[in-house]
């Protein structure tokens, strides 16, 4: 059975964070392929302007070529409506079929959030959740969240919690990276460098389409 690896997002844009968690699934969990999944219209980021779907599709693919096992999915572009991972989930499911055991990528911050998601006790049916540490958080506010959310899972071993007949929920460990697509979204309006918190290929890419209003240099 292959494993794969699903990370959904804005990605608005990719950056460098985005690609330690990906590089940190990748080898903590011997994930076969890792899907890329841009959000089309993120239910939880309505109130803001987010850059087209096209333009954020063509990032991804510039910042992760070379690496076989990265794919950007527009499954989410080619949905109608709000971009709900109970959507995605079932797409990839039906697409992938049993042979595939999913891992969804999340961040603890948006996981402990979970109780606002569309159907969000149906999602750990057809996935395992692989829950990526924040610094704002600890391995206390995961326990607590499941705690409270899915009182059906126990720990069963280091930082992985199961349930009889159940996906699994997992901890994925590793350093944090000081960078978020806000904060790059920020810098680049006021014209300050970002060489060091996006690829380069991304870097070009914003450059020649004028994106995020004044470029650093």
């Amino acid at each position: 059975m292959k494993k794969i690896g699903l990370f959904g997002g804005t990605f608005d844009p990719v950056h460098n964070g985005h690609m330690a968690v990906a590089k940190a699934a990748l080898e903590q969990l011997a994930l076969d392929t890792l899907y890329f999944i841009p959000a089309a219209e993120p239910p939880h980021k309505s109130s803001r302007f987010i850059t087209s779907f096209a333009h954020r599709v063509a990032m991804l693919r510039l910042a992760l070529q070379g690496e076989p096992r990265y794919i950007v999915s527009d499954i989410e572009g080619l949905r109608r409506g709000p971009s709900y991972t109970i959507d995605t989930l079932a797409q990839f499911r039906r697409k992938l079929g049993r042979e595939a055991d999913l891992f969804f990528i999340i961040g603890l911050d948006a996981f402990a959030d979970i109780t606002s998601w569309k159907c969000y006790r149906e999602l750990l049916q057809g996935s395992s959740f692989v829950v990526i540490d924040r610094p704002t958080h600890g391995h206390h506010v995961l326990s607590e969240v499941i705690a409270g959310n899915f009182p059906d899972y126990r720990e069963t071993g280091a930082g992985i919690w199961s349930r009889k007949g159940g996906k699994s929920i997992l901890a994925l460990s590793m350093e944090p990276v000081a960078v978020s697509s806000s904060l790059v979204r920020e810098r680049l309006r006021q014209g300050s460098p970002v060489e060091k918190l996006i690829p380069p290929a991304v870097v070009r890419y914003l450059r020649s389409e004028r994106l995020y209003g004044e470029m650093g240099r």
